[in-house]
């Protein structure tokens, strides 16, 4: 009995075999799952640093209006709000507050004043509202 001789495809080897259609399949829900979460924690992370930068803005803006407090006249009680742009505002309050009792137990009177000064900053972020409240001390000599 004689052999014919087998014949190849134009330069494929002859135990060459390509992929099936169920691992091609597969490989793409892979690719799809892993591109989605990615896009997910970049859109996160956009998100974030949208965040961070609003909240930056309302503490540069907070410095700058509790800075000028107390310059040029003497701080009072008040509760007061504004606008610093279309985008930010602000309320303010200013409380006098009591000095500490001495390590004896009485009250003793100062030469000063204590004043506590709180401030919200308030913007929108989308469809939220969002504020930063900031609260410091302020100490002046007595006014009368």
């Amino acid at each position: 009995m004689t052999r014919l001789p087998v014949r190849r495809r134009c330069g494929a080897p002859s135990n060459a075999r390509g992929f099936s259609l169920l691992e091609l399949i597969v490989a793409f829900v892979v690719f799809a799952l892993a591109f989605g979460l990615l896009m997910q924690i970049a859109s996160g992370s956009l998100r974030n640093a949208r965040r961070a930068a609003h909240y930056t803005q309302a503490a540069l803006l907070a410095q700058s209006k509790i800075d000028e407090l107390g310059v040029g006249e003497a701080l009072e009680e008040v509760s007061d709000s504004g606008r610093f742009d279309d985008r930010y505002g602000w309320r303010l309050e200013i409380r006098k507050l009591e000095p500490p009792p001495a390590p004896t137990g009485n009250l003793e009177e100062m030469p000063f004043d204590l004043m506590r000064v709180e401030l919200v900053v308030e913007w929108r972020d989308g469809q939220k509202s969002r504020d930063a409240r900031f609260v410091t001390q302020r100490i002046q000599q007595k006014v009368g």
